[in-house]
């Protein structure tokens, strides 16, 4: 029988922003396909579920609880996929901060933790990795940007500049990676119904103005990344290099 290139089976992951969300929902779709997955968030109680959640498609989570701008966390994280795991194949940097204010009111502290958390982090946590990756000359690594990456929107400055900076780094990142066959792909997706966009399900003009360039007519909910993120693991997308998917109903196209 022909291999199934959709199948993740004995691989092992890394996953920022674990803890609930798309993080969650990827990290349980990387189970479903076949992989063990390490889960990295800040909140434990949020990983202990989380890894729950792996666990039932019957494959093995492990928590990391730090913050990804420390430098030790993705070190640590990486430390636990090879000695829990014996191996690590998949990086999905995911972990994100979201600030809306306009920008004479946006304190320089707080630009610089949305950059630290969505653009350093996804640096620190590839650097980790990297050694291994190229070491064993296979892996894949997988960013998670945003729509608002690709356009502006008024009073989110520091969240525009940091996902249009992930979108930088995963082509850099993957130009030079690609000789040593790993892959570096990034997913953008548009509005999706989590913890993050709760300002914008909670208010009501907000979520009709960005529901009215949805071409598709509904937000996306977690489980919609399933599909993408595995296909971005797995060996279906080998030759696939540095390239930006939008998964938002087709918002960047209207």
């Amino acid at each position: 029988m022909t291999p199934d290139p959709f199948r993740l089976d004995d691989k092992a992951a890394i996953v920022t922003g674990a803890g609930r969300g798309l993080g969650r929902a990827m990290a349980v779709a990387l189970g479903n396909a076949g992989a063990d997955v390490v889960l990295v968030a800040r909140r434990r109680e949020d990983l202990t579920e989380a890894c729950e959640a792996v666990a039932a498609t019957g494959r093995r989570g492990f928590a990391v609880a730090g913050d990804v701008t420390d430098p030790e966390i993705a070190k640590h994280a990486v430390e636990v996929a090879e000695r829990e795991l014996g191996r690590l194949d998949i990086l999905v940097n995911n972990a994100g901060l979201y600030h809306m204010q306009p920008i004479e009111e946006t304190s320089v502290e707080d630009f610089r933790r949305v950059l630290e958390v969505n653009l350093i982090g996804s640096y620190l946590f590839a650097a980790a990795v990297g050694p291994v990756f190229k070491q064993q000359k296979s892996g894949k690594v997988v960013n998670v940007g945003s729509i608002l990456g690709r356009v502006g929107v008024a009073g989110a400055s520091a969240y525009c500049a940091a996902k249009a900076g992930v979108a930088g780094f995963t082509r850099s990142l993957a130009v030079e990676w690609a000789p040593f066959g790993v892959g570096v792909n990034a997913i953008s997706p548009g509005l999706f119904n989590t913890d993050m966009s709760k300002v914008v399900f909670d208010t009501p003009e907000m979520y009709e103005g960005i529901m009215a360039g949805i071409p598709r007519g509904v937000h996306g909910e977690p489980g919609d990344l399933d599909g993408t993120i595995v296909y971005l693991c797995s060996s279906a997308s080998d030759h696939m290099i540095g390239q930006v998917l939008h998964v938002d109903g087709g918002s960047s196209i209207a």
